[in-house]
């Protein structure tokens, strides 16, 4: 297989380093930076002191520029959140002595990851083998930013079969709970090492069984949705036997296969359903509409 790489425009590097980096960001991300290892790339979040998302990121070890004795780490995030993320950083910054800066590195996806001493694995993925490499000349690299054959984002693709979030557009800045986004079982929150901010809220939500609602991944088929463009689309709910169970995050259309995947936020207690008989289906637009709860998902909470 031709591995397959792609340049996401929409990310951005941070470098994190100095003598007290690792202890810095540990107080504040929900993931554990101390057990971050080389070439692993994992996500985490900086969370309000009311537990939701304000940033989500995926953070690793520099390991490109400097040794690991340095301790610096790369933040990776949504462009959008540029200005924001680095104000809210320095504000946690204060009489310590950390440098946050910003680098000029462009970030890249590919499909084999053990094909560069660069590259970093990225953990989310359970059942596809997919790194990132951070680079500062895409010149030299070959890039496929949309398969011709396929005619899609392949990235986002295996993205959504996997319910795997992303930036500003899909997780609701100030308003989701890393336990709705998955956050927990993909690694990227630790309820282990300590305190983090947001950390109290978040570990009574998990402890309790208080998640109310999850993102699940989508599909189905829909000739006359190949006419509207998603931005424009305002109708975004997902109904079950007439009653509203949630609403559609992101879309996107395979050709290759003539069906839409994507990702939707649903209220948890209809899920259950859906977990004890997986060919119930779901109605969007008209449209009757399959949710794949992925293995790493299930058993779906219960409340407590």
């Amino acid at each position: 297989m031709q591995t397959k790489k792609i340049h996401l425009k929409h990310r951005k590097v941070l470098k994190v380093s100095g003598q007290n980096s690792i202890e810095f960001l540990n107080n504040i991300l929900t993931s554990d930076i101390s057990n971050l290892k080389p070439k692993e790339l994992l996500p985490s979040a900086l969370l309000s002191p009311q537990g939701r998302i304000l940033f989500d990121m995926l953070v690793s070890l520099n390991i490109v520029d400097n040794s690991l004795n340095d301790k610096s780490v790369y933040i990776e995030y949504d462009k959008d959140h540029h200005d924001e993320l680095i104000k809210k950083l320095n504000m946690y910054n204060l009489r310590r002595e950390v440098s946050i800066e910003e680098t000029s590195y462009k970030v890249l996806v590919t499909t084999k990851s053990e094909n560069s001493k660069h590259t970093l694995i990225d953990k989310r993925f359970f059942y596809e083998d997919i790194g990132r490499v951070y680079v500062k000349n895409l010149s030299i690299e070959k890039i496929n930013d949309v398969n011709d054959i396929e005619n899609i984002n392949w990235y986002d693709l295996l993205r959504y079969k996997n319910c795997i979030l992303e930036g500003s557009k899909e997780i609701e800045t100030n308003v989701s709970l890393p336990l709705e986004t998955n956050l927990d079982l993909l690694g990227g929150i630790s309820f282990e090492k300590g305190c983090f901010i947001g950390q109290e809220v978040n570990a009574r939500i998990k402890w309790k069984g208080l998640v109310k609602r999850k993102h699940v991944p989508i599909t189905f088929k829909s000739k006359k949705l190949l006419y509207f463009k998603l931005i424009k689309l305002n109708e975004r709910k997902i109904f079950f036997n007439n009653k509203e169970i949630g609403e559609v995050v992101s879309l996107l259309y395979n050709k290759l296969d003539d069906i839409w995947y994507g990702i939707a936020k649903i209220t948890l207690s209809y899920l259950y359903s859906f977990e004890e008989d997986d060919t119930l289906e779901g109605d969007f637009l008209d449209e009757k509409i399959k949710i794949n709860l992925p293995k790493y998902m299930l058993p779906l909470p219960k409340k407590i």
